[in-house]
């Protein structure tokens, strides 16, 4: 059925549990995993107006987003080698998340996406937006969502 399941990770403790789960239906499928964090490409302040970051402080917080990327690979990472799980890991700069994650499930030829859903209900979540309902909204490639 799956074969190659692609796990997002944003490092929050329901990414993690999301990523159990699906590190668990990888075994009973015995399927492969490959694991995405996409961290912003640019960053901003807002203080009285949004204003973008000298050029110093953009890449201190890019390499901050970097590592703290590789550490929720990591996480990913623990959970798939004991199980004895084929893992790749994907560390991506970009500006959507979501669009990330449907680049890299189609770049890896990945058929099933797991990932989390943060549970925002009502109005926050029509004004924040949800990287998951995205993915869900463009995504040829099955999405599981985990709560």
């Amino acid at each position: 059925m799956f074969t190659h399941i692609l796990i997002p990770t944003d490092g929050s403790e329901l990414s993690l549990r999301a990523a159990r789960a699906s590190v668990q239906l990888a075994k009973a499928l015995n399927a492969r995993v490959t694991s995405v964090h996409v961290y912003p490409a640019r960053f901003f302040v807002y203080y009285g107006e949004l204003v973008r970051m000298d050029d110093r402080l953009q890449m201190t917080a890019r390499e901050a987003c970097r590592k703290e990327g590789g550490r929720s690979l990591d996480e990913v990472d623990c959970l798939c080698s004991p199980a004895g799980i084929p893992y790749e890991r994907v560390l991506l700069e970009g500006e959507n998340p979501w669009s990330g994650i449907i680049d890299t499930a189609e770049r890896k030829r990945c058929d099933l996406i797991v990932m989390a859903a943060h549970g925002r209900r009502g109005l926050s979540a029509l004004m924040l937006g949800s990287e998951t309902n995205k993915v869900l909204t463009h995504s040829k490639i099955p999405v599981l969502v985990y709560r």
